[in-house]
């Protein structure tokens, strides 16, 4: 609870968005117009010059602003010189836009404009904080070490969203030297501490790993559960730790209060190479909490030398586990290490009620050569009377997917990864007098200060309210408000869950390739998006953070957030599924 209480004011208190500014001038048919015609550049990925030349100098700041986005968006870098010439806007809000925009287009041409914003006290805060982001995307030798110059410069008391987005950025540039971001991981402000002490952990550098593991004794859960990413075998052992202490203090702390710092514990000790640590992951098959047993399951996977250890724990997990993730990761991590000898315990899962089993025995038995016929056959015999009627077509879709490789080898597939190409045309299908309609619905309410929509999942675990933001992210919202409506994201289930990070479903049946929107929110915990191999290359299933994710920043389009119900986000187990959705009545 106290991680949550945490991370959840991220997407306001230390957000960008939130900036001072002038009173809004209202917007006329004219504006609309310019509006309309830009988002439909954006959706195409069409740069127009002349017409967005001429709206990022209109008069109306929204314009102006909705101008710098466009571009930024598009991704052509003759926008560039567009976004040069609108540097000196006095709208901080548009001001801040030029400078994420710039940053989206990677013009490392600008280094030296943005390093003046970042270290000129006068800079508005919102302006100079999107600056340090912008180092975070263009990583030179020249970004980095001006990110550092400012860490080392910046007084105790200046504002933490700055100094917090500058260590974000630092945090993904290569290692060197880091003395200017352990200097705060002293503060005392824990959104700092915590942001500082992710600039330590994730660019593997191990001159701090000896900082990590006394950072795991500081009070902040979120500082806790950063610092003990740091403390995997490989980082140990290049940095010349004691691996004994370090073993010992992470085993300690799989008896953390919470939750997140006893996940991530157990992950990093599942990664070293010794009995006494294999034995304590192994114990944690047992737990009843799905985070631990999912990954306890998951680490054994990659210890091929304690394999005789370690195999007949994984298939007691796989025959009779705290639940069915459990129990079907703990066959794959069997496939992987010794695939006949979860043969039983596959024919066995074959059986479950849960479609979840059920899907991941087919999976394992694919690769069993001719014993496989005989449990497909008797799975196939009686698959309807043990999957139930909503879930069977999908189920038997699978099944025949599968059963019509069975004697080729089964292999795991990967997520989708953060990359930013894949930019290829996409017809829309949409007519002006449908981007007039988005913009009408959506863009000019949020600007007039309507409140953002809700919409509320109900799953098995509980029920998921979810905040929308239809001005930052509208072709989105206007996506998944038609799918609610129309009962589309029922019934999906959550097919990959990976414990402290997210939970994603999986994907929904005839739904369009999206175009990203990424904005100025940030990937927070209880950030709703959605799955991608890069920019413009997803398309709903959506996904719910359970943490941060800064390494993404830039690559993912946030819609929106979880405002009710994060406790049940984190309860969400493999297979879990969408049980009814609805929009919620206007709040005003």
């Amino acid at each position: 609870m106290r991680l949550q209480l945490l991370l959840l004011p991220l997407a306001v208190g230390l957000s960008p968005l939130a900036l001072p500014g002038q009173q809004r001038a209202p917007l006329t048919d004219r504006e609309i117009g310019d509006i309309t015609t830009l988002l439909s550049l954006e959706d195409h990925r069409r740069f127009d010059s002349v017409a967005l030349g001429r709206m990022l100098r209109d008069r109306h700041p929204e314009v102006r602003r909705r101008a710098a986005l466009s571009i930024g968006r598009i991704m052509d870098p003759a926008g560039r010189a567009l976004l040069r010439s609108a540097r000196r806007d006095r709208d901080t809000a548009v001001a801040a836009t030029v400078v994420f925009a710039t940053a989206q287009l990677y013009d490392s041409s600008a280094i030296g404009w943005l390093d003046s914003l970042l270290m000129n006290p006068r800079t508005p805060v919102g302006v100079a904080t999107e600056a340090a982001r912008a180092f975070g995307l263009i990583r030179t030798p020249a970004t980095r070490t001006a990110l550092l110059r400012f860490l080392a410069g910046a007084p105790e008391n200046a504002s933490a969203s700055l100094v917090g987005e500058a260590l974000l950025s630092v945090g993904r540039h290569p290692r060197g030297d880091f003395t200017p971001v352990a200097r705060w991981t002293t503060s005392r402000d824990v959104e700092v501490r915590w942001r500082a002490t992710w600039a330590l952990f994730r660019p593997r550098d191990p001159s701090m790993v000896a900082t990590l593991l006394s950072l795991t004794s500081d009070p902040e859960v979120i500082v806790r559960n950063w610092a003990v990413r740091g403390l995997t075998w490989a980082q140990v052992d290049t940095a010349r730790l004691d691996p004994a202490a370090v073993r010992a203090r992470l085993r300690a702390l799989l008896a953390d209060p919470d939750r997140t710092v006893r996940t991530e514990a157990l992950r990093a000790l599942g990664t070293h190479p010794d009995s006494a640590s294999v034995l304590a992951v192994g114990e944690s098959l047992k737990d009843p909490d799905a985070w631990a047993s999912v990954t306890a399951a998951e680490a054994l996977a990659a210890h091929r030398s304690f394999a005789g250890m370690t195999v007949p724990r994984l298939i007691a997990a796989a025959s009779s586990g705290p639940s069915c993730a459990a129990r079907s990761v703990a066959l794959a991590s069997i496939n992987t290490l010794s695939p006949g000898d979860g043969y039983n315990a596959a024919v066995a899962m074959s059986r479950d009620t849960s479609i979840q089993c059920r899907s991941a025995a087919v999976t394992y038995l694919r690769g069993m050569g001719d014993r496989v016929r005989i449990a497909l056959d008797s799975l196939r015999s009686d698959s309807a009377t043990l999957v139930s009627t909503p879930a069977r077509a999908a189920y038997n879709a699978l099944f025949d997917s599968l059963a019509g490789r069975a004697g080729g080898r089964g292999g795991r597939g990967g997520g989708g990864g953060g990359g930013r190409g894949g930019r290829g045309a996409i017809v829309t299908g949409k007519t002006d007098a449908d981007y007039r309609r988005i913009v009408e619905q959506w863009i000019v309410p949020d600007y007039n200060g309507k409140a953002h929509p809700r919409s509320e999942w109900v799953t098995n675990r509980g029920t998921i309210e979810i905040e929308l933001y239809p001005g930052d992210s509208p072709i989105a919202v206007d996506n998944f408000v038609r799918m609610v409506n129309a009962g589309t994201i029922t019934g999906t289930d959550f097919s990959r869950v990976v414990p402290d990070f997210v939970d994603q479903q999986r994907g929904i049946a005839g739904a369009p390739l999206q175009r990203d929107e990424v904005n100025r929110h940030r990937l927070t915990r209880a950030n709703l998006s959605w799955a991608s191999a890069g920019l413009d290359t997803g398309r709903p299933g959506y996904t719910l953070n359970h943490t941060v994710q800064p390494h993404n920043e830039g690559s993912f389009t946030s819609m929106g957030r979880v405002v009710g119900g994060m406790d049940v986000v984190d309860r969400i187990e493999l297979g879990d599924r969408v049980l009814r959705t609805r929009m919620l009545p206007e709040t005003r």
